[in-house]
């Protein structure tokens, strides 16, 4: 492969990396909102995750394309894992006053 096409390779799969960690601090900062006592921030983040899940497959896919354009095996990025935030133990236990 030529120089300026593996430069191109490159740039591409570090353009992708970069979205997709950006989309990983997204997911991480709503995970944070859904312990909101708000019931509209917890709702909205929920779709937030939901909505930064799809930008991350189309980020892997993109690596994938790259991968197989230049023969070179990219590494994707991170990965969005759903989760159910519940409250602690010692939380119910205290009556939730000590904020």
């Amino acid at each position: 492969m030529h120089t300026c096409n593996k430069q191109l390779a490159e740039f591409l799969s570090l353009t992708a990396r970069s979205l997709s960690q950006l989309s990983d601090a997204l997911a991480t900062h709503s995970f944070e909102m859904m312990a909101s006592e708000d019931p509209a921030v917890r709702i909205a983040s929920r779709r937030m995750v939901s909505r930064v899940a799809q930008i991350q497959l189309s980020f892997d896919h993109q690596l994938r394309l790259v991968s197989a354009l230049t023969g070179f095996e990219h590494a994707a990025g991170g990965s969005i894992l759903e989760v159910e935030l519940q409250p602690s133990p010692e939380s119910d236990q205290s009556g939730g006053n000590d904020r």
